[in-house]
């Protein structure tokens, strides 16, 4: 094929893309001329094109669809659902005859006459003409927002962005290189500056680069339209899809492998999730059926969130087929939440269909939606209410290309561990860990819970041992909850990683999901941690629950020693901190983090937390680990840079004084560590933080003021706020416009009123607007109740 026609083909292919969905959404509103205008520019292109290239058979179904869309432009026909039907049929056939022209075969046998006789027998139906009184349609002023403009482009072969990728990778490997040369040897105090712009350079390089990888989400909503409009008509029902998030980038390979997923999700959508118009009526719904998917950036993760307004997961038809299928048993079921048997429609062989379709029913769809989601380092949940839809939400990261993940060693050779897997890391001479073994398999315990213990050595036949004290673990948790540890050597750093294509012969050990190089060039291999579980048998319902004993912990030894977690803070500085003081280990998008002079909070779960290690230092853009800290009275959020490892050492602190903050320099593996003091820590910040158990605030409930304006003061301050008087309550406010006596409510009694002259008067209560005194009076109950 020569470059010209490589060029119309792949010109054709675009515009064929864009422009099905265009004609749908064009059907909803023939007004919209400017739709009207592209989809006419389109045929008319193709027209053109053939003319040269000689393809008579394109340019008779160009020229068919032209003049019909040149009739409604110009007023003498209708568009109706008929002709747009007619106008996708012939699209079809443009798109089968250029997959012909793209791979050198013959054009399609038959004829296009029934296509073309389709197209001219539709939207007979009479057009008032120019003398008839009805005004002729004004063209809009502008063209609708969503109307993009295509920007001028280049196309290049995909492999040479690979091979433009690869030798910037090289580069940046060099650079460390190089860079690690000048510090061993002292430097050069000449060729720091030339080395820095050299970095700042390669850096900018390496992000055009990857940029130039990225597509739109545009590309998979494009077709979306088109495949909902013909879902609707096979199935008899009325549906639309919204899209939102067109413009955020991927990288291209991860826009190829999420069209599948999402196509299945929307095909299960309208058959499964959308009533029927009558169902829909009758249960007080529009009969319109709506399909919504929005795409939003965080950081390096991309969400996209899939929902319908139809009638939600059946759970009981779930726990239905789960027993059906021998999946779980009865008090399996019973012992789970909705969510967890929400989330059974992953299983393969289970479907909730009541019969087998073209589109769907025979359960081999949901398994391979979360099975290909997790091959590209990706998660998926279903979150779902009855009678008003199903959601789905997917994070996936924003390339294939670059990584985060953990380098471990064992039997003196460093992999690869991706981060979004791991859910922590600990020390195996932690006396809160214990080893036992059940016939052939290792089983560790960690805080009451016994789950499986894979050892790395062992799995890539480096080693033959038990797992044990003297190793490190590495806590693995999939995005379907199952759980495991992987005990390995050594525990290294997180790094960046440029992931690049494994051999045939490595693929075939199905452990492995890439290979890369370090700074130093070391190659290492990524583990896969799904397949490593696969291999296993770690992914059956009994293997991989973690198996919750009241006596786990009461058959261990007392620990004579307090376990601490090591982690860099937001300053570069290395801490720990009591394990005891910290409740779970949470990975944030930095931009959930408001920073207000030396403090800030986070928004988790829509709640806000204080944080605490700011001290005005730079929140890194991206994603940062949060370490959710717990006093038992209050929680706060610790932000840091990088996570350490969970070390056991004695209870005994060298004092330091420079920093109220640190308890003193404990000796952790050999190092001196400065050890965070949880007494000052939440001295400081637990008065912010938000309390494990929100004391109560009464208010009365026929007060428009106390609840417009008062409830968020006091919600604010810490307190739950519940109107009216039944119930118990920690504080009540009273008002003295009211007639309620202050003996009569419960708890505490706290008097306002609205009398200007006597502010600051304590006989006459609090001022109503004096918000210092109000809140000091709130916080000296909270005082009096922690006491």
């Amino acid at each position: 094929m020569d470059d010209l026609l490589a060029d119309f083909v792949a010109e054709t292919r675009e515009m064929l893309e864009a422009i099905t969905g265009e004609l749908v959404i064009w059907e909803q509103n023939p007004g919209e001329r400017a739709r009207l205008d592209a989809i006419f520019r389109f045929v008319h292109t193709v027209k053109g094109n053939c003319g040269f290239f000689d393809f008579p058979r394109l340019e008779a179904l160009s020229h068919a669809a032209e003049t019909a869309l040149g009739d409604v432009r110009a007023g003498r026909r209708t568009a109706d659902a008929a002709m747009v039907s007619a106008v996708l049929a012939i699209i079809d056939q443009i798109a089968v005859i250029t997959s012909a022209i793209e791979v050198g075969q013959d054009m399609p046998a038959g004829s296009d006459d029934t296509l073309i006789a389709a197209l001219d027998c539709t939207g007979s139906e009479p057009v008032p003409g120019p003398d008839a009184q009805s005004p002729a349609p004004s063209p809009p002023t502008k063209p609708p927002e969503n109307i993009s403009v295509t920007p001028r482009t280049i196309r290049l072969p995909v492999e040479l962005l690979d091979r433009v990728m690869s030798g910037v990778s090289d580069m940046v490997l060099a650079r460390n290189d190089l860079a690690r040369g000048l510090r061993d040897t002292g430097g050069e105090p000449t060729l720091d500056g030339q080395f820095q712009r050299l970095s700042a350079i390669l850096t900018d390089v390496r992000d055009a680069v990857t940029r130039m990888r990225m597509q739109r989400m545009e590309h998979v909503y494009n077709g979306l339209p088109r495949l909902v409009r013909d879902l609707s008509a096979e199935l008899g029902k009325t549906v639309v899809i919204e899209t939102e998030g067109g413009t955020v980038e991927l990288d291209r390979e991860m826009i190829e492998m999420i069209r599948d997923p999402i196509t299945h999700l929307i095909r299960n959508a309208a058959d499964h999730g959308i009533e029927t118009p009558d169902q829909r009526e009758a249960a007080g719904k529009s009969t319109t059926g709506r399909i919504s998917i929005i795409s939003r950036q965080s950081g390096n993760k991309i969400a996209i969130v899939l929902s319908d307004d139809g009638a939600g997961l059946d759970i009981d038809r779930i726990k239905e087929q789960a027993l059906a299928a021998g999946l779980l048993s009865h008090s399996e079921l019973n012992a789970m939440t909705d969510l967890a048997i929400g989330d059974l429609i992953f299983t393969a062989g289970l479907s909730t269909a009541d019969s087998i379709s073209g589109i769907s029913g025979r359960g081999v769809g949901m398994d391979v939606v979360r099975s290909n989601i997790e091959k590209i380092g990706g998660t998926i949940e279903v979150r779902s209410v009855a009678g008003q839809g199903a959601t789905f939400i997917m994070h996936l990261p924003l390339t294939l290309s670059i990584i985060s993940a953990l380098t471990v060693s064992t039997a003196g050779q460093t992999f690869a561990i991706p981060q979004s897997c791991i859910a922590e890391i600990a020390n195996g001479k932690s006396p809160a860990i214990a080893f036992s073994q059940v016939g052939d398999a290792d089983l560790v315990t960690i805080r009451g819970s016994r789950i499986p213990c894979l050892t790395l050595g062992n799995i890539l036949g480096l080693t033959d041992r038990r797992a044990g004290h003297d190793q490190r673990l590495v806590m693995i948790r999939l995005s379907s909850g199952e759980t495991f540890a992987l005990a390995v050597d050594q525990i290294h750093d997180q790094e960046d990683l440029v992931v690049k294509p494994l051999a045939p012969t490595i693929v075939n050990a199905k452990i492995y999901g890439g290979s890369t190089l370090r700074d130093d060039g070391q190659p290492v291999l990524l583990l896969d941690a799904l397949a490593i579980a696969k291999m296993h048998g770690l992914l059956s319902a009994s293997q991989t629950r973690a198996v919750h004993s009241e006596d786990a912990m009461a058959d261990q030894p007392a620990a004579a020693t307090c376990t601490f977690m090591t982690f860099t803070d937001l300053h570069g500085r290395y801490r720990a901190i009591a394990i005891d003081l910290v409740t779970r280990i949470e990975h944030i998008a930095a931009s959930a983090i408001t920073v207000e002079g030396q403090s800030g909070c986070a928004v988790i779960d829509g709640h806000m937390l204080a944080l605490a290690g700011i001290d005005g230092a730079p929140i890194p853009e991206g994603a940062i680990f949060l370490l959710h800290l717990s006093d038992g009275k209050s929680a706060i959020g610790y932000p840091v840079s990088k996570l350490g490892e969970t070390i056991d050492a004695p209870h005994a602190f060298k004092p330091e004084d420079s920093d109220p903050m640190i308890a003193g320099l404990a000796v952790l593996d050999g190092k001196a560590v400065p050890v965070i003091d949880g007494y000052a820590l939440f001295g400081r910040f637990g008065a912010r933080g938000s309390p494990a158990g929100r004391p109560i605030c009464s208010l009365p409930d026929d007060n428009e003021w106390a609840r417009t304006i008062l409830a968020p003061l006091i919600s604010s301050a810490g307190y739950d706020v519940t109107l009216g008087r039944e119930g118990a309550a920690d504080v009540s406010i009273v008002i003295d416009e009211g007639d309620e006596d202050i003996a009569d409510v419960p708890g505490t009694a706290i008097r306002l009123h609205f009398d200007i002259n006597q502010a600051g008067n304590p006989d006459c209560g609090i001022y109503s607007y004096d918000r210092p005194a109000l809140l000091a009076a709130l916080r000296s109950i909270r005082l009096d109740m922690a006491l």
